[in-house]
């Protein structure tokens, strides 16, 4: 039960609903042990020929109004704990979304997003389940067992111990079956958990499937993974589906009890026909507290081992945002980099090595080298989406690690090199980092990331919807989207990671003019293989094997015949070759 822990708080909030509700329920399980009492003193005046129409009619009528009542009653605990059960589901549903967005970037990389899908979906479902019905289920069979027990013993304390002793071994069974519940359903939850990242995957990855005629390969693969999930399914059914006819097996032993001792008790005069009806229909009364047993064990089994899982995640360390002191409020922004390394987890080789390098405030620094030398890792941790070792970046003279993460995300407009788009409007990706930016802003940096043109040949400019991941654009429309979108926070560092590639030489000429007209102050770090994005900046660092190889201006690398020369040298060798001849 420690699982539900994390349940307590919103428990409390709607405390009174549940009380409310256990009430209702309370009520109606108490109206329906009554209804006994009646048909056993209409029985037994029917025995001995005292009834008269008016008193078989006053016991129809009580147990009609009793009917009702129950009915009204069913309605209010409904509605208070199964609707309890709702609003739980949604606010751990909420929980659990904020706090995955707010994960370490290294954390969820290492995640696979169908166990997390899996874990917001079919394991809260459990829980839901768990709380709801389960409650509901386990209030019944306290009251109604230890309720139709006690009324029992008021008819005969002899013949209630006769009908129970059956069922004990129900109470052993469940309680043996359990944990066994527990184990198989967690595995079934895991085997759904890669079913849901299969089908992510692949839809996710469609285009490459079909460009590698790998379709029938993918369904093969996921026609083993779903058979491994019914498998384990069918696993839960075996030990779930013998525990209810076991149950109802040893309940009706109980009735078979009954018949043969208190029908002797009756025939001997012990009790009265009316007491052994009574006693009869307590014993179907008992028998559904016995059921319910076996499925209120299955339901707090799945409950709990969803509950792990979700309480899993819940309990790994989110990014702290608003720690630490906020850094310096100046419209320029100064990063200085000391002997900084990082070394990513499960990598021995690390992505950089002591590199160190100065970034004034209002600047344009370009960043070039060779693929997988650490340009990007750079970027990565000047936003500290991975934390670097402290004491090795700064801004503005404060360490990096002692700023705020809202604080130092929203001093840096950033564009990775894998644009990303959401199936919205091209006016709301664009305001996606200011939703409360006017449209003739959006407009304005839409103009200078050189899209608006093509924004204008569709048919619902602006407005127009994109498709998911913005499948329906190019690559160059993407990323000049996501250009736009960096542009619109304005923030004092522009941050453009590889952000150029899919652009040709005169849209980048273009983009890099209007960029070097805007404001002065920004604090621009352009990251690119592409030579003529860069040789404008005001220092050029070209990256090597997680070290900096040289540094220095486009005229002085081209001087230096190192690195820079060599990719100066290729790119103008592959234009001059691509130029037809005539």
């Amino acid at each position: 039960m420690k699982q539900f822990a994390t349940l307590r708080s919103y428990i409390l909030r709607d405390r009174w609903y549940l009380a409310a509700g256990f009430a209702a329920l309370i009520g109606v399980d108490l109206l329906q042990l009554v209804i006994p009492l009646i048909i056993k003193s209409a029985v037994d005046e029917l025995t001995m020929a005292a009834f008269t129409q008016k008193s078989l009619l006053r016991h129809g009528l009580l147990i009609v109004a009793i009917g009702a009542l129950a009915a009204v009653l069913r309605f209010c605990w409904r509605y208070c704990i199964i609707g309890t059960s709702r609003r739980i589901e949604a606010a751990l549903r909420e929980r659990l979304f904020s706090h995955v967005i707010h994960l370490p970037l290294a954390r969820l990389i290492h995640s696979r997003t169908g166990d997390i899908m899996s874990r917001m979906t079919n394991d809260l479902d459990a829980v839901r389940m768990c709380t709801g019905i389960g409650l509901v289920a386990l209030i019944d069979t306290v009251v109604l067992g230890i309720a139709s027990i006690m009324f029992m013993s008021f008819l005969s304390v002899k013949l209630t111990v006769l009908c129970l002793l059956p069922m004990l071994i129900i109470i052993a069974a469940t309680w043996r079956m359990g944990g066994l519940l527990h184990k198989r359903f967690s595995q079934v939850q895991a085997a759904f958990s890669r079913m849901t990242e299969m089908v992510r995957e692949t839809l996710a990855g469609m285009a490459v499937i079909r460009a590698f005629a790998r379709e029938t390969a993918n369904a093969d693969n996921f026609k083993k993974i779903s058979s491994d999930y019914i498998t384990k399914n069918l696993a839960l059914v075996k030990i779930w589906g013998a525990l209810f006819p076991f149950i109802i097996l040893i309940s009706n032993f109980s009735v078979c009890v009954l018949i043969f001792f208190g029908g002797r008790a009756t025939i001997e005069g012990t009790i009265t026909p009316g007491d052994f009806v009574a006693f009869a229909n307590y014993i179907w009364i008992l028998i559904w507290p016995m059921m319910a047993l076996g499925w209120i064990v299955n339901l707090f089994q799945r409950g709990a081992a969803s509950m792990a899982r979700i309480n899993e995640v819940l309990n790994q360390q989110a990014e702290p945002l608003n720690n630490s002191t906020p850094a310096s409020r100046t419209d320029s922004t100064n990063i200085e980099i000391r002997k900084l390394s990082f070394t990513y987890e499960s990598v021995t080789r690390p992505a950089l090595d002591t590199i160190s390098l100065s970034i004034p405030g209002g600047s344009t620094i370009g960043i070039t080298g060779s693929t997988g030398s650490g340009k990007s890792t750079l970027c990565s941790l000047m936003q500290r989406f991975f934390d670097p070792p402290r004491g090795s970046i700064f801004v503005n003279g404060t360490d990096i690690c002692d700023i705020s993460l809202r604080d130092i995300r929203s001093r840096m407009a950033y564009v990775p090199q894998d644009s990303f788009l959401f199936s919205d409007t091209i006016m709301a990706n664009i305001a996606y980092g200011r939703p409360d930016a006017s449209a003739e802003d959006v407009e304005a940096q839409a103009d200078l990331a050189q899209m608006t043109n093509e924004i204008n040949y569709f048919s619902h400019t602006f407005s127009t919807l994109i498709g998911e991941k913005g499948i329906t654009l190019s690559g160059g429309q993407k990323q000049r989207l996501c250009i736009a979108r960096a542009l619109l926070m304005k923030a004092p560092v522009l941050i453009l990671d590889d952000a150029l590639s899919s652009l040709d030489a005169a849209t980048t000429q273009a983009f890099i003019e209007n960029l070097k007209a805007q404001a002065a102050i920004q604090t621009r770090i352009i990251v690119s293989n592409r030579i003529a994005s860069i040789q404008h900046a005001d220092m050029i660092y070209v990256f090597d094997d997680g070290r900096i190889a040289a540094q220095g201006t486009h005229v002085e690398l081209l001087r230096g015949r190192g690195l820079y020369y060599q990719l100066y040298q290729r790119q103008k060798l592959e234009e001059t070759e691509a130029v037809p001849s005539v």
